[in-house]
């Protein structure tokens, strides 16, 4: 018999889904695009994160925006604007927050051992055109980089989220 396309929702409603015992959280540092606020809202619903924290100033982001491209997202997830310095007094003091950028000791995102973590993790996901400052590099961890084989040394931001939560649950939740 010949597969035949069915909607998403009757897919994943007719499959077990895994879920995190601590779902990890997210940290956009200094994102200039509403629209990649809003894209990270929706893959990190599609991943199981349940928190995510803008850090920023909320006037200089336009809300529709942020809304247009998290769809039904945007109601679904624990998310806010933070400054700097309460960003790092509202993470839980036991998780281990994780700088995703390439820095001079980042490792390959597939050789990192999320499963093995005692804590739940953050990730950080810095600014589309600078990542993330040296300073918040240094208050992390560890850093981790997503290995590129091709011509191009870098990805949206949004997308490389999409890389770094997909591993991080392939590896925790995943069979197989």
């Amino acid at each position: 018999m010949m597969p035949q396309k069915i909607d998403n929702q009757t897919f994943f409603n007719k499959n077990e889904t895994p879920v995190w015992e601590t779902p990890p959280i997210v940290v956009a540092w200094k994102f200039s695009s509403a629209d990649n606020l809003g894209a990270l809202l929706r893959v990190c619903d599609n991943f199981g994160v349940q928190q995510v924290f803008f850090v920023g100033d909320e006037s200089d982001y336009k809300y529709s925006r942020i809304k247009r491209n998290a769809t039904t997202s945007i109601n679904k997830i624990d998310w806010k604007f933070v400054s700097e310095t309460d960003m790092w007094n509202l993470l839980p003091s036991n998780v281990e927050n994780i700088a995703v950028d390439t820095t001079s000791n980042s490792g390959e995102l597939n050789q990192y051992k999320f499963k093995e973590l005692e804590n739940s993790f953050c990730l950080f996901f810095g600014n589309e055109t600078i990542g993330i400052e040296d300073d918040v590099v240094q208050k992390c961890d560890a850093s981790i980089h997503i290995p590129m084989i091709g011509n191009s040394f870098s990805m949206n931001v949004v997308q490389a989220a999409s890389v770094a939560l997909y591993e991080a649950t392939r590896q925790c939740l995943l069979k197989g």
